[in-house]
Protein backbone atom coordinates (compact mmCIF):
# COMPACT_ATOMS: atom_id res chain seq x y z
CA UNK A 1 0.00 0.00 0.00
CA UNK A 2 1.44 3.38 -1.09
CA UNK A 3 1.63 6.62 1.23
CA UNK A 4 1.35 10.03 0.04
CA UNK A 5 4.04 11.69 2.20
CA UNK A 6 2.71 14.08 4.91
CA UNK A 7 2.12 17.62 3.51
CA UNK A 8 3.61 20.71 4.38
CA UNK A 9 4.04 24.34 3.63
CA UNK A 10 7.18 24.38 1.66
CA UNK A 11 6.75 28.01 0.40
CA UNK A 12 10.39 28.80 -0.88
CA UNK A 13 10.59 25.51 -2.92
CA UNK A 14 7.07 25.78 -4.50
CA UNK A 15 7.69 29.60 -5.18
CA UNK A 16 10.64 28.93 -6.99
CA UNK A 17 9.47 25.64 -9.10
CA UNK A 18 6.34 27.24 -10.17
CA UNK A 19 6.74 30.93 -10.26
CA UNK A 20 6.69 30.80 -13.95
CA UNK A 21 3.23 29.38 -14.36
CA UNK A 22 1.72 31.00 -11.11
CA UNK A 23 -0.59 33.70 -11.79
CA UNK A 24 -2.86 35.44 -8.85
CA UNK A 25 -6.59 34.65 -8.65
CA UNK A 26 -9.30 37.56 -8.60
CA UNK A 27 -11.66 37.50 -6.39
CA UNK A 28 -14.78 35.83 -8.41
CA UNK A 29 -18.65 35.80 -7.37
CA UNK A 30 -19.63 32.64 -6.56
CA UNK A 31 -22.27 30.75 -8.62
CA UNK A 32 -25.62 31.53 -8.55
CA UNK A 33 -28.59 28.22 -7.73
CA UNK A 34 -30.08 26.40 -10.60
CA UNK A 35 -33.71 25.46 -10.83
CA UNK A 36 -32.63 22.46 -12.56
CA UNK A 37 -29.87 20.05 -11.81
CA UNK A 38 -27.15 20.73 -14.12
CA UNK A 39 -27.58 24.50 -15.43
CA UNK A 40 -25.13 25.32 -18.80
CA UNK A 41 -21.73 26.77 -18.59
CA UNK A 42 -21.34 30.75 -18.03
CA UNK A 43 -19.33 32.88 -19.22
CA UNK A 44 -17.61 33.50 -15.89
CA UNK A 45 -17.50 30.59 -12.86
CA UNK A 46 -16.88 27.88 -15.64
CA UNK A 47 -14.06 29.63 -17.53
CA UNK A 48 -12.51 30.38 -14.10
CA UNK A 49 -13.12 26.97 -13.16
CA UNK A 50 -11.35 25.62 -15.67
CA UNK A 51 -8.85 27.59 -15.83
CA UNK A 52 -7.64 27.10 -11.66
CA UNK A 53 -7.85 23.31 -12.12
CA UNK A 54 -6.10 23.35 -15.71
CA UNK A 55 -3.31 25.32 -13.54
CA UNK A 56 -3.10 23.25 -10.73
CA UNK A 57 -2.48 19.69 -13.39
CA UNK A 58 0.03 22.05 -14.85
CA UNK A 59 1.85 22.79 -11.61
CA UNK A 60 0.98 19.35 -10.05
CA UNK A 61 2.54 17.27 -12.93
CA UNK A 62 5.96 19.97 -13.42
CA UNK A 63 6.40 19.37 -9.53
CA UNK A 64 5.81 15.24 -9.46
CA UNK A 65 8.22 15.34 -12.96
CA UNK A 66 10.90 17.15 -10.99
CA UNK A 67 10.87 15.13 -8.09
CA UNK A 68 10.00 18.01 -6.40
CA UNK A 69 7.47 15.99 -3.73
CA UNK A 70 7.54 18.97 -0.49
CA UNK A 71 6.41 21.12 -3.38
CA UNK A 72 4.09 19.11 -4.60
CA UNK A 73 2.05 18.65 -1.23
CA UNK A 74 2.10 22.11 -0.50
CA UNK A 75 0.10 22.87 -3.59
CA UNK A 76 -2.49 20.14 -2.84
CA UNK A 77 -3.08 21.95 0.50
CA UNK A 78 -3.39 24.97 -0.94
CA UNK A 79 -5.80 24.43 -3.84
CA UNK A 80 -7.78 21.13 -2.91
CA UNK A 81 -10.94 21.71 -0.45
CA UNK A 82 -9.72 21.54 3.48
CA UNK A 83 -12.71 19.17 4.38
CA UNK A 84 -11.46 17.05 1.60
CA UNK A 85 -7.76 16.78 2.49
CA UNK A 86 -7.93 14.22 4.74
CA UNK A 87 -9.88 12.11 2.25
CA UNK A 88 -7.08 12.83 -0.62
CA UNK A 89 -4.47 12.11 2.03
CA UNK A 90 -5.72 8.54 2.77
CA UNK A 91 -3.01 5.40 1.52
CA UNK A 92 -4.57 4.05 -1.37
CA UNK A 93 -4.25 0.35 -2.68
CA UNK A 94 -4.62 1.54 -6.46
CA UNK A 95 -1.32 1.85 -8.93
CA UNK A 96 -1.88 5.35 -9.75
CA UNK A 97 -1.59 8.41 -8.21
CA UNK A 98 -5.00 10.06 -6.67
CA UNK A 99 -4.55 13.11 -8.31
CA UNK A 100 -3.54 12.62 -11.87
CA UNK A 101 -5.05 9.02 -12.28
CA UNK A 102 -2.07 8.11 -13.91
CA UNK A 103 -2.09 10.45 -16.93
CA UNK A 104 0.71 10.97 -18.75
CA UNK A 105 2.31 13.23 -21.09
CA UNK A 106 2.50 17.43 -21.43
CA UNK A 107 -0.63 19.04 -19.41
CA UNK A 108 -1.47 21.19 -22.60
CA UNK A 109 -2.20 18.28 -24.59
CA UNK A 110 -5.18 16.69 -22.29
CA UNK A 111 -8.51 18.25 -22.93
CA UNK A 112 -10.36 20.08 -19.73
CA UNK A 113 -14.27 20.15 -20.85
CA UNK A 114 -16.71 22.34 -18.27
CA UNK A 115 -19.80 20.24 -18.64
CA UNK A 116 -21.50 22.44 -15.78
CA UNK A 117 -22.08 23.64 -12.37
CA UNK A 118 -24.21 20.66 -10.71
CA UNK A 119 -27.00 22.39 -8.19
CA UNK A 120 -25.34 26.01 -8.49
CA UNK A 121 -22.46 24.71 -5.99
CA UNK A 122 -20.21 22.56 -7.77
CA UNK A 123 -18.26 23.46 -11.23
CA UNK A 124 -17.66 19.50 -12.85
CA UNK A 125 -14.29 19.48 -15.52
CA UNK A 126 -13.81 16.32 -17.52
CA UNK A 127 -10.27 15.39 -18.21
CA UNK A 128 -9.06 13.59 -20.89
CA UNK A 129 -5.73 12.07 -21.84
CA UNK A 130 -4.49 9.26 -24.84
CA UNK A 131 -0.80 8.00 -23.86
CA UNK A 132 0.81 7.04 -26.56
CA UNK A 133 0.68 3.08 -26.81
CA UNK A 134 -2.32 3.23 -24.42
CA UNK A 135 -5.43 1.29 -25.23
CA UNK A 136 -7.82 3.31 -23.92
CA UNK A 137 -8.22 6.55 -22.59
CA UNK A 138 -7.35 8.03 -19.35
CA UNK A 139 -10.37 10.09 -17.59
CA UNK A 140 -10.38 12.34 -14.61
CA UNK A 141 -13.08 14.01 -13.25
CA UNK A 142 -12.53 16.91 -10.96
CA UNK A 143 -15.13 18.98 -9.34
CA UNK A 144 -14.51 22.31 -7.83
CA UNK A 145 -15.95 25.60 -5.66
CA UNK A 146 -16.28 27.95 -8.82
CA UNK A 147 -15.71 31.05 -6.74
CA UNK A 148 -12.11 29.76 -5.09
CA UNK A 149 -11.14 26.56 -7.36
CA UNK A 150 -10.67 24.35 -4.45
CA UNK A 151 -10.73 21.09 -5.31
CA UNK A 152 -13.51 18.92 -3.79
CA UNK A 153 -13.22 15.60 -5.55
CA UNK A 154 -11.60 14.02 -8.02
CA UNK A 155 -12.55 10.57 -9.59
CA UNK A 156 -10.45 8.32 -11.90
CA UNK A 157 -11.94 6.23 -14.73
CA UNK A 158 -10.78 4.32 -17.85
CA UNK A 159 -12.52 4.88 -21.21
CA UNK A 160 -14.37 1.79 -22.03
CA UNK A 161 -16.16 1.50 -19.09
CA UNK A 162 -19.28 2.04 -20.25
CA UNK A 163 -21.77 3.29 -17.43
CA UNK A 164 -25.66 3.37 -17.60
CA UNK A 165 -27.95 6.21 -16.54
CA UNK A 166 -29.93 3.00 -14.96
CA UNK A 167 -26.84 1.31 -13.38
CA UNK A 168 -25.58 4.79 -12.33
CA UNK A 169 -28.98 5.89 -10.45
CA UNK A 170 -29.55 2.31 -9.07
CA UNK A 171 -25.69 2.02 -7.30
CA UNK A 172 -26.09 4.98 -5.97
CA UNK A 173 -30.24 4.75 -4.70
CA UNK A 174 -28.81 1.28 -3.17
CA UNK A 175 -25.48 2.99 -1.41
CA UNK A 176 -27.58 5.87 0.41
CA UNK A 177 -30.61 3.50 0.97
CA UNK A 178 -27.97 1.19 3.04
CA UNK A 179 -26.11 3.68 4.82
CA UNK A 180 -29.09 5.67 5.89
CA UNK A 181 -30.80 2.93 7.12
CA UNK A 182 -27.83 1.75 9.33
CA UNK A 183 -27.31 5.18 10.80
CA UNK A 184 -30.34 5.40 12.17
CA UNK A 185 -30.26 2.27 13.70
CA UNK A 186 -27.49 3.46 15.38
CA UNK A 187 -24.39 2.56 13.67
CA UNK A 188 -21.49 4.39 13.18
CA UNK A 189 -20.29 4.96 9.72
CA UNK A 190 -16.97 3.89 10.22
CA UNK A 191 -18.93 0.41 10.74
CA UNK A 192 -21.63 0.72 7.64
CA UNK A 193 -18.52 1.72 5.83
CA UNK A 194 -16.11 -1.25 6.97
CA UNK A 195 -19.41 -3.24 5.98
CA UNK A 196 -20.09 -1.79 2.05
CA UNK A 197 -16.26 -2.87 1.65
CA UNK A 198 -16.75 -6.44 3.12
CA UNK A 199 -19.01 -7.33 0.17
CA UNK A 200 -20.76 -6.52 -3.19
CA UNK A 201 -20.13 -3.69 -5.70
CA UNK A 202 -19.04 -0.87 -3.22
CA UNK A 203 -15.93 -3.54 -1.72
CA UNK A 204 -14.10 -2.05 -4.82
CA UNK A 205 -14.47 1.54 -4.01
CA UNK A 206 -10.83 3.21 -3.60
CA UNK A 207 -13.31 5.98 -2.22
CA UNK A 208 -14.52 4.48 0.30
CA UNK A 209 -11.27 2.41 1.49
CA UNK A 210 -9.89 6.17 2.03
CA UNK A 211 -12.88 7.18 3.52
CA UNK A 212 -12.99 4.44 6.00
CA UNK A 213 -9.17 5.45 6.79
CA UNK A 214 -10.26 8.99 7.56
CA UNK A 215 -13.18 8.39 9.83
CA UNK A 216 -10.76 5.54 11.44
CA UNK A 217 -8.75 8.39 12.41
CA UNK A 218 -10.86 11.42 13.17
CA UNK A 219 -9.89 13.80 11.00
CA UNK A 220 -13.15 14.53 9.59
CA UNK A 221 -15.66 16.73 11.06
CA UNK A 222 -18.53 15.88 9.12
CA UNK A 223 -20.40 12.66 7.66
CA UNK A 224 -18.39 11.86 4.24
CA UNK A 225 -21.82 10.07 2.81
CA UNK A 226 -24.20 12.96 3.57
CA UNK A 227 -22.18 15.86 4.05
CA UNK A 228 -23.72 16.37 7.03
CA UNK A 229 -22.35 17.68 10.29
CA UNK A 230 -25.10 16.46 12.63
CA UNK A 231 -28.47 13.96 12.21
CA UNK A 232 -28.94 11.42 9.28
CA UNK A 233 -31.28 13.03 6.50
CA UNK A 234 -33.31 11.52 4.48
CA UNK A 235 -31.47 11.39 0.72
CA UNK A 236 -32.68 11.54 -2.81
CA UNK A 237 -31.05 10.66 -5.77
CA UNK A 238 -31.41 12.81 -8.96
CA UNK A 239 -30.94 11.86 -12.67
CA UNK A 240 -27.86 10.57 -13.62
CA UNK A 241 -25.79 12.30 -16.74
CA UNK A 242 -23.09 10.16 -18.21
CA UNK A 243 -19.69 11.87 -18.95
CA UNK A 244 -16.00 10.78 -19.54
CA UNK A 245 -16.34 9.14 -22.48
CA UNK A 246 -19.30 6.83 -20.43
CA UNK A 247 -17.10 5.54 -18.01
CA UNK A 248 -18.39 8.06 -15.58
CA UNK A 249 -22.12 8.54 -14.23
CA UNK A 250 -22.70 11.65 -12.46
CA UNK A 251 -25.63 12.53 -10.10
CA UNK A 252 -26.70 15.42 -7.35
CA UNK A 253 -28.13 13.40 -3.59
CA UNK A 254 -30.23 15.81 -2.04
CA UNK A 255 -29.64 15.62 1.60
CA UNK A 256 -31.82 17.76 4.11
CA UNK A 257 -32.41 20.35 0.99
CA UNK A 258 -28.31 20.02 0.50
CA UNK A 259 -26.82 19.04 -2.81
CA UNK A 260 -23.86 16.35 -2.87
CA UNK A 261 -22.04 15.71 -6.23
CA UNK A 262 -21.94 11.33 -6.55
CA UNK A 263 -19.53 9.73 -9.19
CA UNK A 264 -20.29 6.20 -10.16
CA UNK A 265 -17.82 4.21 -11.91
CA UNK A 266 -17.55 0.80 -13.18
CA UNK A 267 -15.72 -1.46 -10.53
CA UNK A 268 -14.27 -4.75 -10.92
CA UNK A 269 -18.06 -6.10 -9.48
CA UNK A 270 -20.24 -3.88 -10.91
CA UNK A 271 -21.31 -0.27 -10.40
CA UNK A 272 -19.51 1.53 -7.18
CA UNK A 273 -18.91 5.10 -6.10
CA UNK A 274 -15.99 6.87 -7.40
CA UNK A 275 -16.78 9.78 -5.49
CA UNK A 276 -19.23 11.55 -3.05
CA UNK A 277 -18.17 15.86 -3.19
CA UNK A 278 -19.29 17.79 -0.79
CA UNK A 279 -19.30 21.83 -1.18
CA UNK A 280 -18.89 24.16 1.75
CA UNK A 281 -23.03 24.86 1.71
CA UNK A 282 -23.40 21.05 1.95
CA UNK A 283 -21.53 20.95 5.29
CA UNK A 284 -24.91 21.77 7.46
CA UNK A 285 -26.84 20.03 10.47
CA UNK A 286 -29.89 18.01 9.42
CA UNK A 287 -32.83 18.17 11.18
CA UNK A 288 -33.22 14.85 13.31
Amino acid sequence: MKRRPAMMAVAMVLSGLLCACTTGRATRPGASSATTPLRPATRTAPASAITDVRGFYRRYVAARKLGHIEADAALVRTEVAGWYLPILDAPYTAGDDPIDCGLRGVVDRWSFTQVGVLGGGQAVIVIGSRSRGAEQELWIVVTAMPATGKITGITCSIGGSQVTRIGARTAAASLYSYYITARRQGVSAFAVIARLLNGGPTSDSSFLEQVKYAVARQELGYDPVTCMTGGVPEVAVGRPRIVAGGSVGLLLARAHSQRVVVTIVLGAKGWTIGDIACGRQSLATAAR
